[in-house]
């Protein structure tokens, strides 16, 4: 079957070989793939544990915590009220979220007020200059420790407390990856009147029929939610987060815009298809097709005229309105996405007509080269 839509089943073979040896040498606990085509669902594979101490095998209908998978999704939504008018890309978020109005930006010699107001378009391509604690500078680090963001009621708390945060950088000069997406997340429940939770339900995931995917894990559901893994080098794989005492089990009053949603791999693959198919999935709009074109645009042009080599990941070098463009600045690709913290990763490649996902939960799992070597297997499975 794949070749009809020109994917070698070999190479596909082979990818799945190479996935599965990591599972039985222990080295990951679970993994799933999936491949749709022209809209077909070309590959889909399911091996190893979503429970390994009770030997409950991954199946379809498993939960994965999607982290920073998360930002597209809620970016898509920013996007829907953009279309409405709500607000321009280049407005001060300001004008909107009045906590940001004087922000500071942090040297190693001083903290001074900020030359220019942070836009909407910096929040949604990480150049706002906010961070995630990881900075080249201890003491700013240190502030962003003390001030406990995650422990947050709701969004607006949380927005209060980073804006009393400085910004690593001045805005737009500069990218870096951090909290930006929470803001845009607030910006949504200012804007619409909702709160996170209900307006993705309502104007996401409900149209879409993502009907698994959560800021909560419903009791219901409890059973279908991946144990979450650790990994170091003397212990091995070992038990992070389990389903009875995750905070994604819990009553949830803080919907964290950066990465607080649960999933499943077809449910993604909707949203995928939805972003693939230029904003429509089953004759259901969510975006228009202008709105799509121009997420998927460079938006950081100007940002490298400030700074020529941004820390982008390697071999990504673009950045749309939520999403990574891979490539180099002088040849970006059509081909963006994103990933999340324990492994989970997805790809759209506009060119090729292509989908491509990966879940794990696993953290770290950078010693286990999942994405590049699934990026890899891919291109080297297309023969048209």
């Amino acid at each position: 079957m794949p070749e009809k839509v020109g994917l070698s089943s070999d190479s596909l073979k082979k990818m799945n070989n190479h996935f599965h040896k990591l599972v039985d040498n222990n080295k990951l606990p679970g993994i799933q793939t999936a491949v749709m085509r022209h809209g077909q669902l070309v590959h889909f594979d399911s091996y190893g544990y979503a429970d390994i101490e009770n030997k409950k095998i991954l199946d379809t209908e498993s939960i994965f915590r999607i982290f920073s998978m998360t930002k597209p999704i809620v970016s898509v939504a920013l996007m829907q009220l953009y279309e409405q008018g709500k607000f321009k890309l280049d407005d001060p978020v300001a004008k909107y979220i009045p906590q940001l109005d004087s922000v500071f930006v942090y040297t190693d010699s001083a903290i001074s007020l900020a030359k220019k107001p942070i836009t909407i378009r910096q929040l949604l391509t990480h150049t706002a200059g906010y961070g995630n604690g990881r900075s080249p500078y201890p003491k700013l680090n240190q502030l962003y420790r003390k001030a406990n963001l995650f422990n947050s009621k709701n969004n607006k708390e949380f927005v209060e407390a980073l804006s009393k945060i400085p910004l690593q950088f001045e805005p737009g000069t500069n990218w870096q990856y951090g909290h930006s997406t929470a803001i845009c997340g607030y910006l949504v429940e200012v804007l619409s009147g909702k709160n996170l939770n209900t307006y993705l339900k309502e104007e996401l995931f409900l149209p879409l029929g993502m009907n698994n995917t959560f800021f909560q894990v419903p009791i219901e559901k409890v059973n279908n939610f991946v144990v979450g893994y650790r990994w170091n080098k003397t212990q091995g794989i070992t038990v992070s987060d389990t389903p009875k005492n995750s905070r994604y089990t819990k009553n949830m009053t803080m919907y964290h815009a950066g990465g607080g949603l649960v999933s499943t791999t077809l449910d993604y693959l909707r949203f995928c298809q939805m972003l693939l198919n230029k904003g429509t999935l089953n004759h259901t709009q969510i975006l228009k097709q202008e709105t799509v074109d121009l997420m998927l645009q460079d938006h950081i042009q100007e940002t490298r005229k400030h700074q020529p080599n941004l820390k982008i990941r390697t071999g990504e070098s673009g950045f749309g309105l939520g999403f990574v463009i891979s490539g180099t600045p002088d040849t970006l690709e059509k081909v963006f996405g994103w990933g999340g913290l324990a492994g989970t990763y997805f790809k759209i490649d506009v060119e090729n007509n292509l989908i491509y996902i990966l879940m794990v939960q696993l953290r770290p799992h950078s010693q286990l080269k999942l994405r590049s070597t699934f990026q890899n297997f891919i291109k080297s499975a297309l023969i048209d």
